[in-house]
């Protein structure tokens, strides 16, 4: 499983040219073949990564810290190389559901993404284990990108949306990929009138009360019957913040009007808790 030359082709596919990544890829590899417990923990987050169909990859969403994962210090990289090793299986799942040049181009350019943000922008050591666990959605094909959405089937046959940060909510741009995305998930899912779902800080009722109305995500949020969900303050702090966690909410930064007002409402000891929404007919 652990070949250096299959993680060099890894990142000849998506497009990592950096030398120095190469070499903390090999200098994480060494340290692996070097440690039997690790290896064979590798090996098991390798096989809910990409083989066990029992939904095991859901309870890797709730660890969010690599020592706990691997329940001692390990090199950050693990989670760098546990995402490139599924590179056989992309290119299997590319074949299976006959994805075209177009969603083949959006797929690699995303786990490229994962791959690299949390190091270049973040500057972290490797990247998060959320990021890992991405990459492998679009790996597993459990993703398709339509426009400014990306929508995942779930077991149900409900359409998950979820919203790539970087790109202001256009709602004009929204309905257009809802709307685009239904005959994708007929060519490659089979999935005829999708009933869409969506669970996200940005459908947080908290949230709305400090947005105007001309505000996109007020505007994404009426699209929805909303009712509230679990805490979101994780994801408020990394969407909005850029930031891992923050134990001094008075530190919190306030260069958008947005972050001004949740900043002032956690300090306020108030909690803000994600929306789940189903898309109105």
């Amino acid at each position: 499983m652990l070949n250096k030359k299959k993680i060099k082709e890894a990142l000849e596919y998506y497009d990592i040219k950096d030398t120095t990544y190469q070499e903390k890829c090999n200098k994480c590899i060494d340290e692996i073949q070097n440690n039997k417990r690790i290896q064979n923990k590798t090996k098991e987050i390798y096989d809910i990564l990409y083989i066990d169909k029992t939904e095991k990859l859901g309870e890797l969403w709730k660890v969010k810290d690599i020592a706990t994962l691997f329940e001692e210090k390990i090199n950050p990289f693990i989670t760098n190389i546990l995402l490139l090793l599924g590179l056989e299986y992309h290119k299997e799942n590319i074949k299976k559901y006959n994805f075209d040049n177009e969603q083949i181009k959006i797929q690699k350019q995303r786990i490229r993404e994962c791959l690299l943000n949390d190091i270049v922008n973040k500057h972290y050591d490797g990247i998060r284990i959320s990021q890992m666990l991405w990459g492998t959605y679009f790996i597993n094909s459990r993703l398709i990108e339509c426009g400014r959405l990306q929508f995942e089937p779930t077991i149900n046959n409900k359409i998950k949306i979820h919203i790539p940060a970087g790109k202001n909510l256009d709602i004009n741009e929204v309905k257009k990929s809802i709307q685009n995305s239904r005959e994708l998930l007929k060519k490659y899912y089979n999935i005829e009138n999708p009933k869409y779902i969506c669970e996200s800080w940005l459908l947080s009722k908290e949230i709305s009360k400090m947005l105007d109305e001309n505000s996109n995500i007020k505007k994404f949020q009426k699209l929805f019957e909303i009712q509230s969900s679990k805490n979101g303050i994780d994801d408020v702090l990394n969407f909005v913040f850029n930031l891992k966690k923050c134990d001094n909410y008075n530190e919190l930064p306030e260069t958008t009007v947005l972050q001004k007002s949740i900043k002032n409402f956690l300090i306020d000891n108030g909690t803000i808790y994600e929306g789940y929404g189903e898309l109105k007919e």
